[in-house]
């Protein structure tokens, strides 16, 4: 029985997405490999430590990175370059020739583990546009194994992926990929029309092309969430602290708005939603309050602190006018909170804003609706933009760019009734069980188990492969 190698960028970080690539592990088992969240000094003819843990459930492989690979790859070329540009914004993107160049240096260093570790049955599992160019590096190394890449972020319409400098040399990489999975149907259609517009391409079906001799496979795998971590918050005592410390001091409509601090995630649009709100609604003053999640540990470093501290701005100019003694409309929360803690916050707040202009999932919009009283739940008010509005039913969807929208549906989300807030409650989480984590990673990874290998090299092609980074064999 093949094995499973899930490759991500994250595994010290304590997010939503850690704990699912846990769990999903934890029932499947394989081994995880990842950065360890560490910066040491490596000399450049030294290799790179590499620390295996054998674990009950699952194994791990980490590995530390130097700190300019963290502050110019990392920081750098992913989230100042790649992440703007996948998010519609290439106009905001700074891409340099150092910062590619960590950029390869970390991926180099993901594909030296992979070739140390990787059975030549194992299936392998790479996560996210920070490691693209592992695709190729892996093959370069001589590995044939069925491999798999997921997509979290949104993929470009048109040839907005064209805006990333030399950008042939991330397409080709891809390339190098049994299976490609999405968020959405849009983003997977996004990424079929541009590919066939730039390389001579075989439409096999719906979902599959033969390119450069090799058959790739596209689908849609919405990522859920973990119904066995979200009992585990509830039942925390940081959660039930927060939301006890939260409905004594904070008003009953509560709104709670958060996710990744930059400049995708319409923020002052969310501002002037409540003014147009006070203004159009008087009777809510005194009686609401936004509470904006705002933790620089929410962002990306490059961009963080400067997000913040715009948002602290516009929200003390929001309640300098519209403030009275003994309450204000806006609460803005710079300092980072637990999961368990955040967890309180979700279910002490009555209407969850998560209105990103443009988002690969949206985890917190799932986890919001999770995390709910299902006697007495809150309401989900999500952007049309955010992949999860393809399958949340029960959700009030708005335009992000629109204030009165955004507005009136926070009117409406106060006003609904007991039963028309269960209602959709149930509604939204049918689909959140239906297409939770483990669905996910078993339609995924059945799909890269079911993937034809026509495009195998021959046997006596395969005796050409032989040497991976250090010289081993490897089939």
């Amino acid at each position: 029985m093949s094995g499973l190698i899930l490759v991500s960028h994250n595994y010290c970080q304590r997010s939503t997405l850690s704990a699912l690539y846990e769990s999903i592990l934890s029932h499947r088992g394989g081994l995880w490999i990842s950065w360890n969240g560490k910066c040491e000094a490596i000399a450049p003819d030294n290799p790179r430590t590499l620390s295996f843990r054998h674990g009950n459930r699952f194994d791990t492989l980490t590995f530390p990175l130097t700190q300019e690979e963290v502050e110019e790859g990392y920081h750098g070329y992913v989230h100042q370059g790649l992440w703007p540009v996948f998010h519609q914004r290439p106009d905001l993107a700074r891409f340099t020739t150092n910062r590619r160049r960590h950029y390869q240096k970390i991926n180099e260093a993901y594909a030296r583990a992979i070739a140390e570790y990787a059975m030549p049955d194992d299936m392998l599992w790479i996560q996210d546009y920070h490691l693209i160019p592992c695709l190729k590096l892996v093959r370069e190394a001589g590995l044939l194994n069925r491999t798999g890449f997921f997509f979290h972020q949104p993929f470009p319409s048109g040839q907005g992926f064209e805006a990333i400098p030399e950008w042939q040399w991330l397409a080709e990489s891809l390339l190098c990929c049994d299976v490609i999975g999405f968020q959405t149907l849009q983003d997977m259609n996004n990424f079929l029309l541009w590919i066939e517009s730039e390389y001579r391409t075989e439409r096999l079906n719906a979902t599959t092309v033969r390119i450069h001799g090799r058959i790739i496979t596209t689908g849609v795998f919405p990522v859920g969430i973990d119904l066995e971590d979200v009992e585990y918050l509830k039942e925390s005592n940081s959660c039930r602290q927060t939301e006890q410390q939260c409905r004594a001091t904070l008003p009953e409509n509560t709104i709670l708005s958060g996710g990744h601090l930059d400049d995708s995630a319409g923020l002052p649009y969310r501002l002037s939603a409540m003014e147009v709100l006070l203004r159009s609604h008087p009777e809510h003053e005194g009686s609401i309050r936004l509470l904006q999640l705002a933790s620089p540990t929410a962002g990306h470093f490059p961009r963080a602190k400067a997000v913040t501290h715009a948002l602290e701005s516009l929200c003390g100019e929001m309640n300098g006018v519209h403030g009275m003694f003994g309450w204000y409309p806006v609460s803005c929360l710079t300092q980072p909170y637990s999961r368990e803690e955040q967890a309180g916050l979700y279910r002490a707040s009555r209407v969850a804003l998560v209105t990103p202009l443009m988002a690969g999932m949206s985890l917190m919009a799932k986890m919001y609706v999770a995390l709910q009283d299902r006697a007495n739940p809150g309401v989900l008010i999500l952007s049309q933009f955010a992949g999860a509005s393809e399958h949340m039913d029960g959700a009030i969807v708005v335009n992000p760019y629109d204030p009165d929208a955004i507005a009136d549906a926070i009117h409406t989300a106060l006003r609904l009734s007991l039963k028309e807030r269960q209602n959709r409650h149930a509604r939204l989480m049918k689909g959140i069980r239906r297409l939770d984590c483990h669905w996910w990673a078993d339609a995924m990874l059945a799909e890269l188990s079911n993937t034809a290998r026509d495009d195998s090299p021959a046997p006596q092609e395969k005796r050409l492969l032989l040497s991976g980074f250090n010289g081993r064999v490897r089939y």
